[in-house]
This record gives structure tokens, sequence and C-alpha cells, in this order.
């Protein structure tokens, strides 16, 4: 499946982009000066690096490392809301339309709760994709 709905609906199954790769290598560096990696454990790590594929196998590669991956708790909401939003976006229009069809034909009353579940579902998404793009591992104090 290579749609647009695989971020949102598939985060883990999202191949890995040149920018993915940079900000996990960087991540790994920034464990390597904070001490929380050694210079080999890290050397591995970026071997794995290189043979993932997907966002998924990140988890692998940044174990340990706090704040690197997005919480599987983050992912399971981002799906689940996501698909609870277009399950509600279809059934919805589909509602309208059939209304109007036997002559009720109405604003777009679906759009506000449509709208409202998107704007969700976009929040999730933009928070589990900043664990992507951010390129330092915070250090726990």
């Amino acid at each position: 499946m290579n749609t647009v709905l695989d971020p949102l609906l598939l985060p883990d199954q999202v191949a890995l982009s040149a920018t993915d790769r940079q900000a996990a290598s960087d991540k790994l560096d920034s464990a390597v000066r904070q001490g929380r990696l050694t210079p080999p454990q890290a050397l591995d790590r970026h071997d794995l690096l290189d043979a993932s594929h997907t966002r998924g196998e990140l988890h692998q590669v940044l174990d340990g490392l706090d704040d690197a991956i997005p919480p599987r708790r983050l992912t399971t909401a981002l799906r689940v809301t996501t698909a609870v939003w277009l399950i509600t976006c279809v059934v919805q229009f589909v509602v309208w339309l059939s209304l109007a069809f036997f002559g009720r034909f109405d604003w777009p009353w679906w759009l506000y709760s449509d709208l409202g579940l998107g704007a969700v579902v976009g929040i999730l998404w933009w928070t589990h994709e900043s664990y992507h793009r951010k390129s330092a591992v915070l250090l726990n104090r």
C-alpha cells in the first residue's frame, strides 16, 4: 500500500527518506556526545540504520534513546483517530447524499465534525512527524 494515507494509517510502514536517515544519524551522534552511547554501539546502530527501509525499523536503531522515536501510544492514537475520522467522513457524506437524493438537500452539515476530527488528526500527525524531524536526542536530567 503506497497511498497518501500511509503516513496516517501505517506510519511505521513509511519508507525512510534521506531526511529521516540524516535525522536518525544525528540522533545517534548526539547520543554519543552526551555519553548515552559508546562509539562502537553507535557504529553498530549506524549499520542497522543503513539496512533500515521503513520508519518502523528505526525503533530497533534508536531503542533506548528517549525522545528519539514516537511512543507506540502516539502511533496507535494516530492510526485509530485517522480510521475513525475517515469512517465518519464517508458515513456522513453518504447520509447527506442520500437525504439530498430524496429531496432533503441541505447545507453540508457533516463538515463541522469532519473538520473538527480532521484537526485532531492533523495535530497527532504533526506531533508524530516531529519525532522524525528533530536531529538531537534530549538529555534527561
